[in-house]
């Protein structure tokens, strides 16, 4: 694998193209698509989770023994992606790059704050990305689905916006959400359940947020909806077992309730506190307690969107925000997520999409969908006509092109097997902190090759022990290291082509992927 010369000269690789305006698109039935996206904090990849093969038992993280049997619907009954991955390793960089399809470093909150001199990353951190100013008002996937003709909806977790605890009330920070082009906001979490906005009065509460996402389901509406479907679970902000034994389903953000919600498969008589003992009971194991609870709460959204008959004509996309083995970090366990895509008007049952794909692609994926063309340039790709044709002209390319991931000052870019890790700073990354405790290689320039003989993903190489650097290596680390360059550079510019590295053309004496 190797540049082209010119483009290397330039500080500039392979174009990708930029994203086609999309054309009225309906399903079978002549309606366009609702789209739901399912986002749970902290969801581990559960060893069933790998494909082709799970890791050896121990190795990852075992399926909790109750089973999570509406998850695995939406896997089974849909597209699993088996090489998806966040850019951000954090739940607010992520969620940024979910709702933006833009790299969090092009954040509107940083570029108005930092002053970074040329050459140099930005500091890529929670606190420093949020979905403010023309993120906010206008590039956003909410603003360009509620521009497209459809309802919009935000429930759940945020962790979005910059707000002042002295001054927060929660029909303030409702309003702050709706004003990113949300028509409807319910349960509203504004950040983690621990600091200045919990008062110690609610802890998780699966049932509340649920309850208003069938509000949205339910509604008689001539119009699409879009719903943007965050659970606080299994975020370990709040003790799973202690929100459901010390706290009742009343208890929110919000304010005490006057009643129970009722949640059609969960709490079907109002008892919450029958049902939440119902979880316990379920639960081999702490550690499975956030899990089924966030399962049921996603089997009462797909039973709502069954009797509702929308089923079928429903994309739902379920993700996780980040990786947690470990979080915060660019190696693959940080960043590597499970995605499911549920749509049986378009997507077949057992559908397997292998190439690599990242929470960027959603966006213009979604919106393609939906028939709505996008009004703002973005950092993804639509896999529409590619996913289930895997030996389509469309399909082609995505096994190698180069994707970015940033957090704090580090960077990585994997292209087609291969990924390179630059850890600058060692001192105070996060990266190179927790790479140290997992024996992880931890220089401030980093090879790894991700694939087995067979150049298939591999358990084995994605624990990344080895940086492969050496003379053999030292060409395509350097070009790998100059296409970060090119990516640092294009986003300073605000250029949103891609930095991609390019085959070998014939009798390249190069050293390729296949070599390493």
């Amino acid at each position: 694998m190797a540049f082209s010369p010119l483009a290397a000269a330039a500080l500039g690789f392979a174009f990708a193209p930029r994203n086609a305006r999309a054309e009225e698109s309906t399903s079978a039935s002549g309606k366009r698509p609702n789209v739901v996206v399912v986002q749970p904090d902290d969801l581990p990849f559960y060893d069933k989770w790998w494909y082709p093969d799970p890791p050896p038992r121990g190795a990852g993280y075992d399926y909790p023994s109750a089973g999570l049997p509406h998850i695995e619907s939406l896997r089974t009954g849909g597209a699993q992606f088996t090489q998806a991955y966040t850019v951000g390793p954090m739940c607010g960089t992520s969620r940024f790059a979910t709702l933006t399809s833009r790299h969090p470093s092009r954040a509107a909150s940083m570029i108005e704050e930092e002053d970074v001199e040329e050459g140099e990353p930005s500091w890529v951190h929670i606190q420093s990305v949020k979905l403010e100013g023309r993120d906010c008002e206008r590039d956003n996937l909410a603003v360009q689905f509620r521009d497209g003709g459809y309802r919009t909806a935000m429930i759940g977790k945020w962790h979005l916006s910059h707000l002042d605890a002295s001054e927060y009330t929660y029909d303030g920070a409702v309003d702050i959400v709706k004003g990113c082009g949300f028509d409807r906001v319910g349960a509203l979490y504004v950040e983690n359940l621990w600091g200045d906005f919990n008062d110690g009065s609610f802890g998780h509460n699966m049932e509340w947020v649920t309850s208003e996402a069938l509000k949205v389901i339910e509604e008689e509406s001539d119009e699409p909806f879009f719903m943007y479907f965050n659970p606080t679970l299994l975020h370990n902000a709040g003790d799973f077992e202690d929100s459901l034994r010390d706290y009742s389903c009343r208890d929110t953000p919000a304010g005490t309730l006057d009643a129970d919600p009722v949640v059609p498969g969960m709490t079907d008589d109002g008892d919450c506190a029958s049902y939440r003992r119902t979880v316990v009971a379920r639960a081999e194991r702490d550690d499975d307690l956030g899990a089924i609870w966030l399962d049921d709460g996603v089997g009462a959204l797909l039973r709502s969107l069954r009797e509702a008959g929308k089923l079928d004509d429903t994309i739902v996309v379920f993700q996780s925000d980040h990786g947690v083995d470990p979080k915060a970090s660019l190696y693959e366990g940080g960043i590597r997520i499970p995605l499911f895509v549920h749509y049986p008007a378009a997507i077949d049952a057992g559908t397997k999409f292998d190439a690599p794909v990242t929470v960027l692609d959603l966006g213009p994926t979604l919106l393609e969908y939906a028939g709505v063309a996008p009004s703002y340039e973005s950092d993804g790709a639509s896999w529409k006509a590619a996913v289930g044709r895997p030996s389509s002209a469309a399909a082609a390319g995505w096994d190698d092109r180069c994707l970015y991931f940033e957090h704090e000052w580090d960077r990585a870019v994997r292209c087609g097997c291969l990924k390179f890790l630059s850890i600058p700073w060692p001192s105070g990354s996060e990266t190179h902190e927790l790479g140290a405790e997992y024996d992880f290689s931890t220089d401030e320039r980093n090879l790894f090759d991700l694939c087995d003989e067979a150049r298939r993903y591999d358990f084995e190489n994605w624990k990344e022990f080895t940086n492969l650097i050496d003379w053999e290596t030292s060409v395509v680390a350097a070009e790998m290291e100059t296409a970060i360059a090119c990516h640092l550079k294009r986003i300073r510019d605000g250029d949103f082509s891609q930095c991609q590295m390019l085959s070998d053309p014939p009798g390249n004496d190069a050293v390729s992927v296949s070599a390493i």
